[in-house]
């Protein structure tokens, strides 16, 4: 399977051929300003006029709509939110009286009190619930606690 030389590589004629080919210097003219024998010739100068086409003005960009109709939720106009307040039963005075309901995803917002809070063991999924704590904030609304969608 494996061929074994028993001549040695530099030995055989093919090489030393190539091997002289090779290392023949080529002839130079006396002036260096002609050709080596076997160059191509230059091309010669372009003659041809070169377009000189003066810059044209850009068309004036379209008109743009006001931001509030230019911006769309993703999603084909889903919004991940709560249409309105989700409000609760407990009282409050001020966003600090209102706690989610449970640590992870809590899809209402209690008085404090009431809030079954989370300990060191806690582990929450990482998905986003819409009508959760994850896109709407605990707080108090209209005397009640509430989770508020964005922007109210």
């Amino acid at each position: 399977m494996w061929r074994t030389w028993t001549t040695p590589v530099a030995a055989t004629p093919a090489v030393a051929i190539l091997v002289l080919a090779c290392s023949a210097p080529a002839e130079r003219p006396t002036d260096p300003s002609e050709p080596l024998a076997g160059d191509e010739p230059a091309l010669p100068p372009a003659t041809t006029p070169v377009a000189t086409a003066q810059p044209t003005a850009l068309p004036p960009p379209p008109p743009t709509a006001p931001a509030s109709a230019t911006v769309r939720p993703p999603f084909g106009g889903f919004k991940c939110q709560l249409p309105a307040p989700k409000v609760s039963d407990d009282p409050c005075t001020a966003d600090g009286d209102c706690k989610p309901s449970v640590p992870c995803h809590a899809p209402a917002c209690v008085a404090a009190a009431k809030a079954q809070l989370g300990g060191p063991d806690t582990m929450c999924t990482r998905n986003m619930v819409c009508d959760s704590v994850d896109a709407n904030r605990c707080g108090c609304y209209q005397g009640r606690c509430a989770l508020i969608p964005p922007g109210m």
